[in-house]
């Protein structure tokens, strides 16, 4: 989610009600070329207001996921800090890193 935030969508749908409004005003009889031109816009638009709708869900559902998992862990440390709770947190133990050699030294 680092990409920034683009305003084409709204743009080209600005520009798209701009085109169609002399449509408001009186019959014009729309020819098959620019149907298809505005067709082929009308899915441009979509396909982008899919991708946007996909990366604020992904960021909806991810959030919520931190959020119950914090929860999670939270009650978890909670029931563990009550006297005579069976809950028992295993120790932190430093673990070796890899030097990233071929040997895989620590």
């Amino acid at each position: 989610m680092g990409e920034r935030m683009s305003l084409a969508l709204s743009d080209g749908l600005t520009e798209l009600g701009q085109l169609l409004s002399d449509y408001q005003h009186e019959p014009r009889i729309l020819d098959p070329e620019d149907a298809r031109t505005l067709g082929d816009c009308i899915k441009e638009l979509s396909r982008m207001a899919r991708a946007m709708e996909n990366r604020l869900s992904a960021a909806i559902w991810n959030e919520q996921a931190r959020i119950e998992r914090e929860h999670e862990a939270d009650r978890i440390a909670s029931a563990a800090s009550l006297p005579g709770s069976n809950i028992k947190l295993f120790p932190v133990i430093p673990r070796p890193f890899s030097d990233g050699g071929p040997r895989g030294v620590a």
